[in-house]
């Protein structure tokens, strides 16, 4: 589960930084 877990925070934190990306 901590695997997962990990995957899941990387992988909102990727989407985080493309959102802001996006918007600038």
């Amino acid at each position: 589960m901590a695997t997962t877990k990990s995957f899941l925070i990387l992988f909102f934190m990727i989407l985080a930084t493309t959102s802001s990306t996006c918007a600038t």
